[in-house]
């Protein structure tokens, strides 16, 4: 099943205070499609352009999206249409105007009779197909008449309809469309034009199974077959732009329809009311009838001619925040070390603990194990890498002490899991502000131990914690280091920095041909564990899943003798990750000869112990950072829809 949206391609071009800001397709139909796209349905374009950039820039907007754009013609020496959505400002609001004149040269480039090939598009509409109009003319209306599909009709204007007689207008409109979505203006014409006094008796001659008719930041009025809801909108967001928000409303309601197997009740209405005024709330905060979905394309002009005739696509230099990450990691570790955090952690009476937890989620997990390893090695203590969830389901009434590993210091997920734990017992490392920490976690300030300074404020942004793994971990090896004082630790770091960024840039580069093979998105990936290797899995296992592009599984290297390797040999793509250290048992020798034949990544340290634990942890930074920049993609900055992240804001009890 295909939401279809049906007719000429427009480009808009967007003013501010008389200076253009940028282009973005346009048309109600086709915005309306946009919107429909990123609810996750299949979604294509009938459609005509010109051959023109402004064609272009119409094409590529909705394809830039996913909108299949495979039935859109392209018409040699057509001008596409464009319309131009003008701005100024006036006692510190913008008022706008649309013409379909450009403000600059004052040409018009639109024409009025459609394009569109009505009897191509009958032959190649799918009987499934969600045909989507907003208006009524000749092309149009044979689709309309001569298709079985259903139809859906925004109507923001009535202009067309006086060139209509009243019966004309309801053989066009009755029992044609399932949802017309209407405006005060257009309610009040067919009210005026057939004598009618209410929406109700707009229905009883148009009948289709609902009308909409939205009333702007005072709601919307809803008239099915038997009932009528009207709708009030609470708390109407700050406007800066509401082209479009019209679109976005309807968009929802055909999304939600089709969701809801074509059924039609009052919950239906008032639960898609909800979302759809959600969405016209992000959707006015941003310019253009699509600024939501994709930025406006900047332009520049093209020799002497108007912007509006010939124009040049400004290219915007992308900035891949991983890269700034991992550029930014050895300053930022080092500045982490040469905080106050490490006199604090000094301070703290190891020796006497028994029995510790350290605790975190995602990329910090990676840290908490890593630390839990350097306390066991030095004092004995009985130390547990473990996730929130888990402290909160223990009987921890022997619990000494308890590690939060956490980069804001606010992760509610620390907070509720171990809420039956004393906050005198609870430690906090973090790069957070000591104040927002105390204030949210409810620890002594004495148990906050930031690496945050004046020089070291500034924090990693996206998904993937290469900071926010390393710092913490690096803070627990000084601690290693200052009992074992065989070397510097920041020698140390630096050394496995530099090797690990030369060995994966040689390794990317000689290895291509293979890379390209295993690289491929979609994969599954055998990450292979222990030996002083798990803080590295850990790590990386969480960035690849948090990239969105891989699979991977975790083996222990000797559980995976006993049965795993039976789905290894039936299911597995074969590609693996193995972490090993310097020294290699008997029995890794011959895990490594069973898989000798396979696609592997075989990362190696020069250490073992503790020491290879935390290299690595480097290794793991630097492996994602070369997978990045190999596909050409940030992989910090994922795609997802803005409904996936209510999970990853959840802040319920676990």
């Amino acid at each position: 099943m295909r939401a279809v949206s049906i007719g000429d391609l427009v480009t808009d071009f967007y003013y501010k205070n008389g200076k253009l800001i940028g282009v973005n397709g346009g048309m109600t139909s086709h915005n309306v499609i946009a919107n429909i796209t990123k609810m996750k349905l299949d979604t294509v374009v009938y459609g005509v352009c010109g051959d023109d950039r402004a064609g272009n820039i119409a094409i590529k907007s909705l394809s830039d999206i996913g909108v299949n754009t495979e039935n859109i013609q392209v018409v040699k020496n057509l001008n596409t249409r464009c319309f131009h959505v003008s701005y100024f400002e006036n006692e510190g609001k913008l008022e706008f105007k649309s013409k379909k004149r450009c403000p600059i040269c004052n040409e018009k480039r639109w024409y009025e009779s459609s394009k569109i090939d009505s009897n191509k598009i009958l032959k190649s509409i799918k009987q499934d197909d969600i045909l989507v109009f907003d208006n009524l003319k000749e092309e149009n209306q044979k689709i309309i008449d001569k298709s079985q599909n259903r139809k859906m009709l925004d109507l923001g204007q009535y202009f067309e309809l006086d060139n209509y007689s009243d019966k004309e207008i309801i053989n066009k409109l009755s029992e044609k469309f399932d949802i017309i979505n209407l405006n005060e203006r257009v309610e009040k014409y067919l009210k005026n034009r057939f004598n009618l006094n209410t929406l109700e008796d707009i229905y009883k001659i148009i009948h289709p199974n609902l009308i909409i008719v939205t009333r702007g930041k005072k709601g919307s009025d809803f008239i099915c077959h038997d009932f009528k809801v009207t709708m009030d909108l609470e708390e109407p967001a700050e406007e800066i732009d509401p082209t479009g928000a019209g679109d976005a409303f309807f968009s929802m309601f055909i999304s939600e329809y089709i969701k809801n197997n074509f059924i039609i009740n009052h919950k239906f209405i008032e639960d898609t009311f909800k979302k759809a005024t959600k969405l016209t709330k992000k959707v006015v905060k941003s310019f253009g009838a699509r600024g939501h979905i994709n930025s406006l394309y900047k332009i520049k002009k093209v020799a002497d001619s108007c912007t509006c005739q010939n124009f040049e696509v400004a290219v915007r230099k992308q900035i891949k925040r991983c890269n700034l990450n991992i550029n930014n990691l050895e300053t930022r570790i080092l500045n982490a070390l040469n905080s106050k955090a490490f006199s604090k952690l000094k301070e703290i009476n190891f020796k006497n603990m028994k029995n510790s937890l350290f605790v975190g989620t995602g990329g910090s997990f990676a840290g908490a194990k890593f630390a839990s390893k350097v306390i066991n090695n030095l004092y004995g203590t009985n130390t547990l890498a473990i996730l929130p969830r888990d402290v909160y389901y223990r009987n921890n009434s022997t619990i000494d002490s308890t590690f939060l590993f956490t980069y804001s210091g606010t992760t509610n997920d620390l907070y509720i899991g171990t809420s039956n734990i004393d906050n005198q017992k609870k430690y906090i490392i973090t790069k957070g502000e000591v104040q927002k920490v105390v204030t949210k976690m409810g620890i002594p300030k004495s148990n906050v131990i930031t690496y945050r300074t004046s020089t070291n404020k500034g924090k990693e942004r996206g998904f993937l914690a290469f900071e926010g793994a390393l710092s913490p971990a690096s803070l627990f090896l000084k601690v290693y280091f200052d009992g074992n004082k065989e070397e510097e630790v920041e020698d140390f770091i630096k050394d496995c920095i530099s090797y690990w960024k030369k060995y994966f840039k040689n390794y990317f580069k000689e290895n291509k041909k293979e890379l390209k093979i295993f690289l491929t998105k979609g994969s599954t990936f055998n990450i292979f564990t222990g030996d002083f290797t798990e803080s590295a899995s850990t790590d990386l296992e969480s960035k690849i899943i948090e990239s969105g592009i891989f699979n991977c599984i975790i083996h222990e290297k000797k559980n995976f003798s006993h049965g795993r390797f039976i789905n290894y040999e039936h299911l597995s793509t074969k590609k693996n990750i193995y972490f090993k250290s310097k020294n290699t048992s008997l029995y890794e020798s011959k895990l490594l000869e069973y898989l000798k034949d396979d696609q592997n990544i075989i990362i190696e340290s020069k250490y073992y112990g503790l020491l290879c634990e935390y290299d690595l942890l480097i290794a793991s930074q630097y492996l994602m950072y070369y997978i990045a920049n190999f596909l050409d993609i940030d992989i910090s900055k994922p795609t997802y829809e803005e409904n996936d992240m209510k999970l990853f804001f959840y802040k319920g009890k676990l």
